[in-house]
């Protein structure tokens, strides 16, 4: 039992790229399964022994162990929301888990609108999803990255 435990530990962990974290991924895809309205849902960390910020989870595999982007490292580096219209969809950028008065991650919430909500309730609806991801880490009580 231990030997397949190990397996598939390790094929987890082969699977994923550089500054990807299996930890991550696992509480990640748990939040986003409880959404239907996600478009995306991606964490933004700097990996340990990282220097960068890099999407350390996404439900989009292909984003998993890549640089984040502008709009994350601003959101990063300012502590505030950043939003970005797309096409169907928001992109709402949430700083998480502030220690020491600086967020130590983002959350990416792209969501598509519910019929007749405006832009600000999907907004906020963003914001409660980050809030419900970042609940989630700090509720696994270990580093996820």
């Amino acid at each position: 039992m231990r030997i397949v435990a190990l397996l598939l530990l390790v094929a987890a962990c082969a699977s994923t790229k550089g500054g990807a974290s299996p930890a991550a991924q696992e509480v990640l895809d748990r939040v986003a399964g409880r959404h239907p309205d996600l478009v995306r849902l991606t964490l933004h960390a700097v990996p340990e022994g990282g220097k960068e910020l890099t999407q350390v989870a996404s439900t989009m595999a292909e984003r998993r162990g890549k640089k984040s982007d502008a709009e994350d490292f601003e959101a990063m580096k300012s502590g505030k929301v950043t939003v970005l219209d797309e096409a169907g969809a928001v992109d709402v950028t949430v700083p998480i888990l502030v220690k020491a008065g600086a967020p130590t991650a983002v959350a990416g919430v792209t969501l598509r609108p519910a019929a007749g909500a405006d832009r600000d309730t999907t907004v906020m609806r963003a914001r409660a999803i980050a809030q419900e991801l970042a609940n989630e880490i700090r509720a696994a009580k270990k580093p996820l990255w």
